[in-house]
């Protein structure tokens, strides 16, 4: 283990493999300072939303886990932690490799329709409030195309689009700088500081949409995103539904 202190921001303790940073991030928490990362380009045990798995193989990825453990637990934006992570993570692939991002809902990163990067978010409760966040985040950085297409669901990563490998360390950096950059404002004004910007990269709203939670699939028009965060659909009854969480399995265009 390897701890880089960045004392002005955040500090990060690099593994070099582990089985999911969000696993460790959420077994030591209580151990864990406010803004301290975890980092590994190998994970084993990889998970998303609903204990889906992340597949990886030998190839360096990018596999990180912010503790969030603010002083003013009351206040702090918590339900819309991961729809500013996404933003932040597409400024950086805007910036950086020129690519055009775009965001399913809740948080899934789309290029050109394959997935590039997925979210998780997992609660810290003590005594039935919550106390912390462990903000997760896996990009697909050097995956070989031999390994995506293993993926039941269509994915890319950065290596495949441009046809060269990247260093995952420097990648890890400046998505944190991203994320870090205007972090302040946002737990002050909450999700409709970033509003305008997911927005602009959600390509469902108007469109008919497929979304799944748990086991039961529903069809709606998506309409709008409130200033809260949440995704407003209406079914085929005409009735306007404001909806928290689930996957948009598909969109008709």
């Amino acid at each position: 283990m390897v701890v880089n202190l960045n004392m002005s921001k955040y500090s990060i303790i690099t593994l070099e493999e582990v089985s999911s940073t969000n696993s460790y991030a959420m077994d030591n928490i209580r151990f864990f300072d406010d803004k301290t990362v975890i980092f590994t380009s190998h994970q084993t045990d990889g998970r998303g939303r609903y204990d889906r798995k992340w597949i990886g193989d030998e190839s360096e990825n990018l596999y990180m886990s912010v503790v969030i453990k603010p002083k003013d637990i009351e206040n702090y934006p918590f339900a819309n932690l991961t729809q500013y992570l996404s933003v932040a993570v597409c400024s950086f692939l805007e910036k950086e490799f020129n690519l055009n991002p775009k965001i399913k809902w809740p948080n899934d990163i789309l290029i050109d329709g394959y997935k590039i990067s997925g979210i998780l978010a997992e609660s810290y409760i003590e005594k039935n409030k919550i106390k912390g966040v462990v903000l997760g985040l896996g990009l697909n950085v050097n995956l070989p195309f031999k390994t995506l297409e293993k993926i039941d669901q269509k994915a890319t990563s950065l290596s495949v689009i441009k046809n060269k490998n990247y260093n995952v360390e420097t990648i890890l950096e400046k998505i944190l700088d991203s994320f870090f950059e205007n972090y302040n404002q946002f737990i002050k004004e909450g999700f409709i500081y970033i509003k305008n910007e997911y927005v602009n990269r959600c390509d469902f709203l108007g469109k008919e949409i497929t979304i799944k939670e748990a086991n039961l699939k529903k069809n709606y028009t998506a309409l709008s995103i409130k200033d809260n965060g949440l995704l407003v659909v209406k079914d085929e009854l005409e009735n306007e539904i404001e909806i928290i969480t689930g996957d948009i399995l598909c969109t008709q265009i």
